[in-house]
């Protein structure tokens, strides 16, 4: 979409994007001050990329306008230039249409457009689901629908390995007819790793963390020095199927004893019905009795279980940072303080440094936008550039 002269003006180009991506609109002066570029460079920068359409100049506020003098104008990103984004997940699938400024403001992006519906067991009944979404949603020039997908994703070829919750999405067909849906390629970023990024992206805490999300699956993502960690083989970060001596549970992969099964949202609501021996309780139920209860020994222990192999998983990486999202942490306030307990019993780091452990909201959208930026919208393609329309 974008073409370059030289490798640091691809290098400027992103930084550039990232940081009207993290912080919003800002001036050319504000470009130049955070991102250590001249004022030349960065107007030069600014010019292309408003040239490619991946930027505009906008008003500021009213509220910043100098009672005389003329009012600033802003850097903003694309206001027309539109990304579907596709979010498979084991009990549901969202999907959105949202342009690169809305990608920079959370708020936006949680107000919508936005279509939900419950994941259908066939790719018929998903594609009959999701031709209905897009119906509903807004159009514009889309240079790529932008994919969050579980299970283990190559993603040099855009082919889905191995998905044990989500089976009929194996291969590449379903990833490919996804982006015949939208009328534009497809770009495919593994669930977990899309929520590294984007946690990268927003920039709150360090640039090397170990990031773990409880959810339909237990999964983890490697930051080290500014750069998602990755393999020869796409299989960094599966945390989740790691066995645990003692657990009989068996897991979709088709093994026994994976974490998943104890700290997943299905493996604690399996432990909450099996302690309250109440078979037909509901996740809500199992979120009531935690918020009243606080944490009993049934959730103790899964915890632990995290815990133990969480740590194994900081002795081995060597980074001292842990952001953790989803189900698990946001089922108690104590839950977190618990984990970063256990935690630091179990890993090296705690017997000579400081273990840092916090919780981060999930920031899958941010994400997807920066693995676009790198894949799709500043790669180096030999086409013209696209313009917003």
């Amino acid at each position: 979409m974008y073409r370059h002269p030289s490798h640091l003006r691809i290098a400027n180009v992103r930084r550039t994007f990232r940081l009207l991506l993290a912080r919003g609109p800002v001036s050319r002066a504000e470009v130049a001050r955070a991102s250590g570029l001249s004022g030349v460079t960065a107007g030069k920068v600014a010019d292309e990329m408003i040239e490619a359409g991946l930027l505009e100049e906008i008003d500021a506020p009213p509220s910043s306008v100098p009672a005389m003098g003329r009012p600033p104008r802003l850097l903003s990103l694309s206001r027309t230039l539109r990304l579907p984004i596709v979010e498979l997940g084991v009990r549901e699938c969202v999907v959105r249409s949202i342009t690169l400024a809305d990608a920079a403001s959370p708020a936006d992006v949680a107000r919508g457009p936005i279509e939900r519906f419950a994941m259908p067991r066939t790719p018929h009944a998903f594609f009959g689901e999701l031709t209905k979404a897009r119906r509903r949603l807004p159009r514009g020039a889309s240079p790529a629908v932008l994919m969050s997908v579980p299970g283990v994703l190559s993603a040099a070829s855009d082919e889905v390995l191995f998905s044990p919750n989500l089976q009929w999405t194996h291969g590449r067909e379903v990833l490919e007819r996804i982006g015949r849906t939208f009328d534009a390629p497809s770009c495919a970023v593994q669930e977990i790793s899309a929520l590294a990024l984007g946690e990268l992206a927003h920039n709150e805490g360090s640039d090397s963390f170990l990031l773990v999300d409880f959810g339909d699956g237990v999964g983890g993502a490697v930051v080290l020095a500014d750069r998602l960690l990755q393999g020869p083989q796409p299989l960094c970060g599966e945390i989740g199927h790691t066995g645990l001596v003692g657990n009989r549970r068996r897991c979709g992969c088709g093994a026994v004893g994976c974490l998943e099964t104890l700290v997943s949202r299905g493996g604690l609501l399996a432990s909450f019905r099996t302690r309250r021996r109440a078979p037909k309780a509901t996740w809500d139920d199992c979120v009531e009795h935690v918020a009243a209860r606080g944490i009993e020994p049934w959730l103790a222990t899964s915890i632990d279980a995290a815990a133990t192999v969480i740590a194994g998983a900081l002795n081995l990486i060597g980074v001292s940072e842990l952001v953790v999202t989803g189900d698990l942490p946001a089922l108690h306030p104590d839950v977190t303080a618990l984990l970063d307990e256990r935690v630091q019993a179990h890993a090296l780091i705690g017997r000579f440094g400081r273990l840092v452990c916090r919780t981060a909201p999930r920031r899958r959208v941010f994400g997807l936008v920066t693995a676009a930026a790198d894949r799709v919208l500043l790669a180096e393609p030999a086409a013209p550039s696209l313009r917003a329309s």
